[in-house]
């Protein structure tokens, strides 16, 4: 496994990835103040406490939380919360609001926490962590705009660049279909955190997808993969943007290599290499991969997935393969599903190769299904088959049908000429 992910970028001929580009607070549209800058802040901010009667409500509520009297908790603080103004209103508005938070009521627990972040009187700590919590809470409450706000409020008080914060950020422009604004966020997540996450290099790669900006794309999930080679759906999502491309070989070679490390997992990601196997001319793997998986049960075995194998050991020149899959696709089809067509296919490969006995009990069952001119073409070939497997008579028989049809007429008086003057010659009596 070590080995096909070490040879990952030799086989796709990525070169060398650069990294995520530095990204500046302008980037953000950001004004981050330095460390100094926020040491000083909070030494300036002014250091309030709670009064008496707030201070005592909420170290009771705060007990009853720890009891897991969550809802007793939220009730002793609602009955306080009226009775309170300035600091003391914001304060304990954060904290009730962050127990609503707790009770999953968030349509409460949002306006409270805004309102206590907007008043901008807590103390340095609470404060920045009330921004930080509006600006979670409005993504989860799809208020995306509101949830940049106070975000970026967060980032401009604290001076941090929390790579998760910046993922929000991302996202909410992301939900926002503000995709060229996912980008620095994006990056910057990126650079900050601490190892490879998944989400962020998916959402990167979704704000350049969205804007059809398929190199940008491409870049980013190739850096993706040599650093996250397990992230399975990247694999045929990098493969089908090479399609988009139309770097087919790209493609082959990205889906190959997540096939031979084991990462395909799902029917349309077999379908999809042996899609790319027969584009790039290699049919008989398409043909022999596409039976592998429907007999290992990878993928649905019904007459279509089996006709394809069938058709791509045609092409393949394997043609005793290609009349036997066709017979399988034939057995599986209603009958109004090709059923005919599979048939007739069958039959004609096994004239072709040179089985012709065997070739005439597809062909006339193809007959069953066959309308109108289609059904001259049936008969000619059952008159080819007859033929050749020595049977003059089933032939002529034959060949008479078909010359009953416009499309075969002119051919049918050829063989029918044919047929006689070789039975005349071998001495057979018509």
């Amino acid at each position: 496994m070590k080995t096909v992910m070490k040879t990952f970028v030799t086989a796709l001929a990525f070169g060398l990835v650069v990294a995520t580009a530095p990204v500046a607070a302008q980037d953000l549209g950001l004004d981050l103040p330095s460390k100094e800058t926020v040491e000083a802040q909070k030494k300036a901010r002014k250091n309030q406490v709670a009064s008496q009667r707030v201070g005592r409500a909420i170290m009771d509520a705060f007990e009853l939380y720890e009891q897991e009297q969550l809802q007793a908790a939220i009730t002793m603080l609602e009955e306080e919360l009226p009775d309170t103004e300035g600091y003391d209103r914001a304060y304990l508005s954060r904290f009730l609001g962050t127990l609503y938070a707790q009770a999953e009521r968030t349509d409460e627990a949002l306006p409270m926490l805004k309102n206590a972040a907007d008043e901008d009187v807590l103390g340095w700590s609470d404060q920045a962590a009330v921004l930080k919590l509006v600006g979670q809470l409005s993504l989860q409450e799809e208020k995306f705009e509101q949830s940049v706000t106070y975000l970026q409020k967060w980032f401009e008080f604290t001076g941090e660049m929390d790579p998760q914060s910046l993922f929000y950020v991302a996202n909410a422009y992301y939900q926002q279909k503000e995709f060229a604004k996912i980008v620095p966020y994006a990056e910057a997540a990126l650079k900050y955190a601490d190892e490879p996450k998944k989400d962020y290099y998916t959402l990167l790669m979704a704000s350049y997808f969205e804007r059809k900006m398929y190199d940008k794309a491409i870049s980013t999930v190739e850096e993706g993969l040599n650093v996250l080679p397990e992230t399975i759906s990247w694999w045929p999502q990098l493969a089908q943007m090479y399609m988009l491309k139309e770097n087919l070989a790209k493609a082959l070679q990205t889906m190959e290599i997540a096939y031979l490390a084991g990462y395909l997992k799902e029917e349309n990601q077999f379908k999809l290499l042996v899609q790319l196997y027969d584009n790039e001319g290699v049919p008989y793997k398409a043909a022999t991969t596409m039976i592998k998986h429907i007999q290992s049960g990878d993928i649905e075995g019904t007459a279509k997935n089996y006709s394809t194998a069938a058709n791509s050991f045609h092409r393949a020149k394997e043609l005793a393969q290609a009349a036997k899959w066709y017979g399988k696709a034939a057995e599986l089809a209603d009958d109004g599903d090709n059923k005919g067509e599979y048939l007739r296919k069958q039959g004609n490969l096994l004239v072709q190769n040179e089985q012709y006995v065997a070739a005439t009990t597809p062909l006339k069952n193809a007959l069953d299904y066959a309308q109108g001119d289609d059904k001259g073409r049936i008969y000619m070939s059952l008159a080819e088959a007859f033929f050749y497997g020595g049977d003059y008579r089933q032939a002529l028989t034959y060949v008479n049908e078909a010359a009953k049809f416009s499309n075969q007429r002119r051919s049918a008086r050829s063989w029918k000429g044919y047929i006689q003057s070789t039975a005349k010659r071998k001495g057979v009596d018509l």
